[in-house]
């Protein structure tokens, strides 16, 4: 037991099916994957270190307690929960085990029925087809600070440059996709909810392209609209620029 995470963690199969379960049931279900940002908001709010670069993503230095509590506040609640396993990085002392730590520190346990990921999930459900499979003939939702982008390029139907040789032959064939703009980063989040909410249709499936420490953002989106919401980071920019995704496919064929 990796203190309230279970050791045996899910392989991505097992996460697109829960994925799948949820659009089938038209049930919530969040997904996030945390690594070294999350570990450093945690670390940081309790006064372990500064790092400034978090205001890329809405907040300063000065006020990143609040956003770790509300991060903390939202683990617990979300449905599947991804941590650094894949590769040698992810037991690196700076991620996987600072990660771990920062969850005892903060006393942050996942609910009984979450299901444990690895945190690549968002870069290996683009493999095997898992994610087209998902979007197909379904009502797709993109949130993110590049919404216009990835709505293009997914409206687009055709592999961008680096993703063609892992699509089996197939491509995005949503039914219909829209965006909403994630602006000033976290601090939109309030605007985020209300556009949400003030959609013409209701959604299937949510891409959220935010960061883990939005995971308060996935479950409200997820409970809003009774859908999986797939917290993807920074996985999105693969959709609209050229990419080399071969390393990290090759971790997917070993440990994914």
């Amino acid at each position: 037991m990796i203190y309230g995470f279970p050791n045996e963690q899910a392989d991505t199969a097992r996460v697109a099916c829960r994925l799948a379960q949820a659009i089938e049931q038209k049930e919530p279900c969040s997904l996030i994957s945390m690594a070294d940002g999350e570990s450093a908001v945690l670390w940081g709010a309790k006064g372990f270190g500064s790092f400034h670069y978090l205001s890329a993503w809405g907040f300063s230095a000065e006020d990143r307690l609040g956003v770790a509590e509300q991060l903390a506040a939202a683990i617990p609640k979300c449905d599947i929960v991804c941590l650094p396993r894949s590769g040698t990085q992810a037991s690196q002392p700076g991620m996987g085990p600072r990660l771990r730590e920062a969850l005892y520190l903060w006393d942050i346990r996942p609910k009984p029925e979450a299901l444990i990921g690895d945190s690549l999930i968002s870069f290996y459900l683009l493999f095997d087809c898992w994610l087209w499979s998902l979007m197909e003939n379904r009502k797709v939702l993109v949130v993110t600070s590049e919404a216009e982008k990835v709505v293009a390029a997914l409206n687009g139907r055709q592999p961008p440059v680096g993703l063609a040789t892992f699509a089996g032959g197939q491509w995005w064939r949503q039914a219909e996709t829209t965006g909403i703009m994630l602006a000033d980063g976290l601090a939109g989040s309030a605007q985020c909810l209300v556009d949400a909410g003030n959609l013409p249709w209701k959604p299937d499936l949510c891409l959220l392209g935010a960061g883990s420490r939005a995971a308060h953002l996935a479950v409200a989106l997820a409970e809003m609209h009774s859908m999986p919401v797939i917290e993807l980071g920074c996985v999105f920019s693969w959709f609209h620029t050229p990419s080399e995704p071969a390393t990290i496919f090759k971790l997917y064929q070993e440990e994914g």
